[in-house]
C-alpha cells in the first residue's frame, strides 16, 4: 500500500501568495541596495572633509618647525586644509550627483 498523500504536500503559504501575486498582475516590490550606497558615500564625504585638514595642519606644523614661528603657519595650514577639504567635498558630491539622476 502507498500512502498518496505524504508525496503530494500542499504548496506552502510564501509559494501560494507569490503565485496569486502574479495571477493578479502585482509586479514584485523591487529591493533596494541603496543603504550600503549612502553609508559609503557618507564615508567619502567625511573622509574628504578630513584629509584636507589632516593635510593642511601638517604642512603647517612642518612650516612652524622649520622657520620657527609658533603657531601661525599651524592655523594658516589649519584654514586652507579645511578650505581644500571643503572644496573636494563639494566636488565629489556633485560628481555622485550628477551621476545617480535618471533625469
Amino acid at each position: 500500500m502507498t500512502n498518496d498523500t505524504d508525496d503530494e504536500k500542499p504548496p506552502s503559504l510564501d509559494e501560494f501568495s507569490d503565485r496569486l501575486g502574479r495571477m493578479r498582475g502585482d509586479q514584485e516590490p523591487e529591493k533596494s541596495h541603496s543603504g550600503g550606497a549612502a553609508w559609503g558615500r557618507a564615508m567619502r564625504v567625511s573622509t574628504e572633509l578630513l584629509a584636507g585638514l589632516f593635510v593642511g595642519c601638517l604642512i603647517g606644523v612642518g612650516l612652524d618647525r622649520w622657520l620657527g614661528t609658533a603657531p601661525w603657519f599651524l592655523l594658516a595650514g589649519m584654514g586652507l586644509g579645511f578650505a581644500a577639504g571643503l572644496r573636494n567635498l563639494t566636488r565629489s558630491l556633485n560628481n555622485g550627483s550628477e551621476g545617480s539622476s535618471d533625469h
